[in-house]
């Protein structure tokens, strides 16, 4: 079951932008996907040249297997509604790649929308990023990217949950030191039956930036949602974020530590739990 948005206008207001795709410039000097599953096997340039969907409900509609590979959605949409909410398909995957960048398009109604996943201690993978995504209904996850320096920018993540076989939801999972997630908008964020709700989860993300992040209607049906959820984590940075309508804003579980300034929440019943405030923040 899908959810509403319980403050339309705010967001509205703060997501009016980032709907806009493309964004960029399409890319025609590229390896063309054309059919899913598909397996990328050599370094290079690929893109979708028109809408793609699957009802495969588990394996990857797009795997990654090697290092160095830009995929460029080119505006267009990868779907997986048809495999319905019971699905444990990925949009796109990764295990243990380096430099590789997905952007500029939509990735739709998977159980995760985009992972590039690493194993503890997650330092395998290195400098990957993803850009200019719009990921709606994907059922658990909406990008989940593991490993050193990476970067999540730019991108709209948005009703994220309804799984009928895992309860949790997040909007970003980000594990691993060094990475930068800026400038995303994460909304409807919806897990079930007591499990963790996050806009963005950072677990071991050691000296990471997180700024300029807008995290609204992180919800669940019993016990507390977390806009931003830090766990595991030492040395995290957190400026310019606007978080709406969560049980909690910023939260640092115990042990983890990071400051955090110029911070904004609306509607939050607790606005922030542990780490070091700098500068002003506001409720």
């Amino acid at each position: 079951m899908r959810h509403s948005n319980q403050l339309v206008s705010l967001f509205l207001c703060l997501m009016a932008s980032a709907w806009a795709l493309p964004t960029g410039a399409e890319t025609t000097d590229c390896a063309s996907i054309t059919s899913l599953p598909y397996i990328i096997t050599a370094q290079g340039i690929y893109c979708l040249t028109g809408n793609l969907s699957t009802s495969m409900t588990t394996g990857n509609a797009i795997e990654i297997q090697t290092n160095n590979v830009t995929l460029d959605l080119n505006g267009y949409k990868l779907g997986g509604l048809g495999a319905g909410d019971a699905t444990q398909a990925t949009g796109i995957y990764a295990y243990q790649r380096k430099n590789i960048t997905i952007k500029n398009g939509i990735v739709r109604g998977f159980f995760v929308g985009i992972m590039l996943f690493d194993e503890p201690p997650y330092n395998t993978s290195a400098g990957n990023v993803v850009t200019d995504i719009l990921a709606d209904q994907n059922t658990v996850g909406g990008i989940a990217v593991y490993g050193l320096g990476n970067t999540v920018s730019h991108n709209t993540v948005v009703d994220t949950g309804g799984s009928t076989v895992s309860s949790q939801a997040g909007g970003v999972y980000v594990y691993g030191s060094g990475a930068r997630v800026v400038n995303n908008e994460i909304s409807t964020t919806t897990a079930q039956g007591g499990s963790l709700a996050s806009g963005v989860f950072l677990n071991g993300a050691n000296y990471c930036l997180v700024q300029n992040n807008t995290v609204t209607d992180t919800i669940k049906d019993t016990g507390d949602s977390y806009a931003i959820y830090i766990v595991n984590t030492n040395g995290i940075f957190l400026r310019g974020n606007n978080l709406a309508h969560a049980d909690n804003g910023l939260y640092f579980y115990a042990g983890s530590t990071g400051k955090y300034f110029n911070n904004l929440t609306f509607d939050v019943a607790t606005p922030f739990t542990g780490g070091i405030p700098i500068g002003p923040n506001n409720n």
